[in-house]
Parts: structure tokens; sequence; C-alpha cells
């Protein structure tokens, strides 16, 4: 299982991913949606007649946003109305007001004092719905401290290390505490639900295995071979992979922040839209390949590795190879399906499944691109030898 610290990071990018979704599929021209600034206001009485991306300081909305309100600042209050979904990644979100649709954050500090009309979807490390304060559907989080003095139309789920309820809550409430000390043994209930998580991850890394084996079958044969010849460059590069793709998110958003604000500053919005959109979809497309090869291709590579290790060359077909793919895969998903040390397991088989990936592509690159040998200059002809005088 993954640790707090990785549950909330991994709904912090989540919170990213969606920014990106909202914003992408967000349709009609960008004039006038955009805003930023270090303080960015909806005034009382105000009505934006569409949606909005903010991108800014502090965001207060006292009036009426008819569409989804789209927020990455330092904080951001809702006194007025908000007619379509929240979508925000914020230091601190209040909502005095109403969200008549989802609201789906990451934060620091959430305070629903307000409506939220349909579900809250919230990473955060402190989360309050106050007396008066109302979720319309489903309240799902992964927090820090959680307190529920309000109302809950739906159900409640998810992890926190301190929760309390005096509210009311309409359907089921399932919330993990996770205090920070050591885990207690697994109850049948729990190892039951261990051993349903393992099985349905077996099957989608066999399947992803099984299409690869089929549709690319070089490529899966090169990362494992990589892997089984090269395990420490694997798991420099799997380090690499990840530090990377941190950086890039961090300078894609920067880059689209400073972009925005430019283009929009010399009132060329149209081109502003336009960066702002293509680096959502540079993020969308990096995140989605990250987490899938994370979450099913590396199991496959390095489990075959395992098997191949083993086997040392009996398999010499394709379908004895996918014998090898099913066993392999099978001790790796047992392995980081184990309690408290499945979280490291899984760590050290992704860093060294994208390593292996890595350095295969990498040697079929050098492979293809040969480096050309050294020009210095017209070749020089070889010496002719003397001929031997001849006797008179």
């Amino acid at each position: 299982m993954l640790s707090r610290p990785l549950r909330r990071a991994a709904l912090g990018a989540l919170a990213l991913i969606v920014v990106g979704v909202g914003a992408a599929v967000a349709g009609g021209g960008v004039e006038d949606k955009l805003r930023t600034g270090d303080a960015v206001n909806v005034e009382a009485g105000e009505v934006v007649a569409h949606d909005l991306y903010v991108f800014g300081g502090n965001v207060v909305v006292d009036g009426t946003v008819e569409g989804d309100l789209v927020a990455a600042s330092a904080s951001v209050t809702v006194n007025g109305s908000v007619q379509g979904d929240l979508v925000a990644g914020t230091g601190e979100l209040v909502v005095h007001g109403t969200v008549e649709g989802d609201a789906r954050v990451g934060a620091g500090r959430i305070t629903v004092g307000g409506t939220v009309g349909e579900d809250l979807l919230a990473g955060a490390g402190e989360i309050d719905v106050l007396a008066g304060g109302l979720v319309g559907e489903d309240l799902i989080f992964g927090a820090g401290n959680v307190r529920v003095a309000g109302d809950v139309s739906g159900s409640i789920y998810g992890s926190a290390s301190t929760y309390s309820r005096t509210g009311t809550v309409g359907g089921s409430e399932t919330v993990t505490l996770d205090t920070g000390g050591e885990p207690a043994e697994p109850a049948p209930s729990d190892a039951a639900r261990i051993l349903g998580d393992a099985l349905r991850q077996l099957l989608t890394v066999v399947l992803f295995g099984a299409v690869a084996l089929w549709l690319v079958p070089g490529a899966l044969r090169a990362s494992e071979s990589a892997l089984r010849r090269r395990p420490l460059a694997s798991v420099g590069m799997g380090i690499g992979i990840i530090v990377g793709y941190i950086i890039q998110v961090i300078a894609v958003i920067l880059l689209m922040i400073l972009v925005g604000v430019a283009l929009g500053s010399v009132t060329l919005d149209g081109l502003a839209g336009i960066a702002i959109w293509a680096g959502i979809v540079d993020l969308m497309i990096s995140t989605l390949a990250l987490v899938v090869a994370a979450s099913f291709v590396v199991d496959a590579v390095v489990g075959l590795a395992l098997a191949q290790l083993v086997a040392r060359g009996w398999a010499q077909s394709r379908w004895q190879e996918l014998f090898l793919l099913v066993v392999g895969a099978l001790i790796v998903v047992a392995a980081t399906s184990l309690p408290e040390i499945g979280g490291i397991v899984k760590l050290c088989v992704i860093l060294l499944g994208l390593g292996a990936m890595t350095v295969a592509a990498a040697e079929a690159w050098q492979r293809r691109h040969p480096p050309a040998a050294p020009s210095w200059g017209a070749q020089v002809a070889a010496p002719t030898p003397p001929t031997p005088p001849t006797s008179g």
C-alpha cells in the first residue's frame, strides 16, 4: 500500500491533471476567460457568462461565474456563486457561497461553510466542513486532519490522520485512519481486499504483457534483456526518469503562467490560450504515459526478466514467453502486495522497469545511429615499395 505522502502526491498530480482536462475541453474563445494578477476579484453583482481561468495570488469570487472556475493561485475564496465546477490548485480554499457542480481541489487547507452541490474531491492538509456547510453528493479525500460538522448528502470515503464527524451523512462512511504508528495485522476483510486488488493487478499486467508480446515483442524483450544485463544502469535511469518528469511538470507550469501573462498583457489572448492548452496537453500525455508504465508495464518487464533469469533461455516460442511472463508477473504482484514492504518493493520495480525501458531505447538508438568515423582528410595512399635494381 502507498504511504500517506505518496497518496497525497498522487492526489496533487490528479488535481493538476483535472485542471488540464477542464481547461482543454472548454469551448469557445478565450477572450476574457483568462485573468491573472496578484489579486483577481469577481465583484459583487458581476456576472461572468462563461468559464473562467485564473492564475494569480488571491482569488475572490463575490459575484457569479456561470461556467466552470479553474484556478491556480495562493488562495481561492467563493462568497458568491460558481454555477459550474470548481477546479483548483491552491494554498487555501474557502467556500462560503455556492459551487453548484463538483469541486476538485488540491490545497493546504479547505473550508466549506457554504454549499458544494455535487462531489467534493480533495487532497489537502486540513479539511473543515463547517456546521451549516453542505456537500450535495460524495465527499472523497486524502488528507491530514478532517472535520465534518456539516452535512454530506452522499457517501464519505477517504484516508486521513485524524477524522471526526458531528454532522450527517446520507450514504456510507468509509475512512481509513493513518496514524503513522506501527501498522496492525490485516483483518480478514483487509486480507480479502488485498487479495482481490492483487488478482486485478495480475490480470491487468498479464494483459499488457500479452499485448506487448503480440504487437511489440522486440521492445519487451529488449527491455527485460537490458534489465538482466545492466541492473545498476537501469536503476539510475529510472531515478532520472522520475526526476526528469518532476522537473518537466514544474517547468511547463511556470512556462504556461509566464507565457499566458506575457501574451495576455499585450492583448494576444488567442495565442495565450493556445500556449496554455499546449502545455496542458503535454502534461496530460506525459502523465498518462508515466502512470500507465509505472502501474502495469514495469511489472511485466521486471517479471519477465526474473523468469528469464531462472529459465536461462528455455523459452523458444511466444507461448513459452507468455508462460514465463505470467509466472514472473505473479511473483512481482505478490511481492508488491505484501503489507508494510509492498510500497518499497513497488518503488524498486518502478525504478528498475522504467530504467530498463530507457536503457533499451538508448541501445536501439545507438544501433540505428552509430557514431560516424572521425574524418582526418583524404585517405593517404600507401607508399609504393621501391623497385629492385635490375642487373645489367
